[in-house]
């Protein structure tokens, strides 16, 4: 996982970006790479998958899935998504932790 650093950099300059194109519109971006013969397609991105406690619209004891986890510091057990701060209790034992 980035550093907590690397994660604010990378979405401040998203941010930048994409307010300077709400201000200005598409004269104010100068891509580098043109992406020829394109398609969407969808690839894996790092979950977390656990019994949650205290989420806003999940009941106490259900197991779920968060969004796209941006940032992980098992010391300080936290874990950031793209849609909110995680207090990750006990790991599950034999499961993956990084």
């Amino acid at each position: 996982m980035p550093s907590a650093q690397e994660v604010i950099e990378t979405y401040r300059r998203l941010a930048d970006d994409l307010e300077t194109l709400g201000q200005v519109g598409p004269e104010s971006i100068a891509p580098l790479v043109s992406v020829m013969d394109w398609t969407y397609a969808k690839r894996t991105v790092p979950i977390i998958i656990g019994e949650v406690l205290g989420h806003p619209h999940i009941l106490d004891g259900t197991t779920a899935a968060t969004t796209q986890v941006v940032y992980v510091d098992e010391h300080w057990q936290l874990a950031r998504t793209i849609n909110r701060w995680y207090r990750l209790g006990r790991p599950l034992i034999g499961g993956e932790t990084q």
